[in-house]
């Protein structure tokens, strides 16, 4: 089994880990910092193997791996903020 399969069965696991975590019907921190978490991980395996993203300029690197740290950081200030960014962001 070469590295892309086994980058590949790394992506099924954590999407497979992260639908279980959704059927748990719990909310609060400890299942946001798992969702964050694995954004991160599918985030950094899909940049680094699948865009082949090592091979390019440093600047597109960082761009794409700023944009997976802001979703993970929009899922946890959710959670911290849900009440206030839901009346922020409602149209009366």
């Amino acid at each position: 089994m070469g590295a892309a399969e086994k980058t590949w069965l790394g992506l099924v696991a954590l999407t497979l880990f992260g639908a279980v975590l959704a059927e748990t019907g719990h909310a609060g921190w400890p299942l946001t910092l798992a969702v964050a978490g694995a954004i991160l991980i599918k985030g950094g395996l899909v940049i680094d193997r699948y865009m082949e993203m090592p091979a390019a300029r440093v600047s597109f690197r960082r761009a794409l791996y700023a944009f997976a740290t802001v979703l993970a950081l929009l899922v946890l200030l959710t959670q911290g903020f849900g009440e206030a960014l839901k009346r922020f962001t409602t149209i009366y």
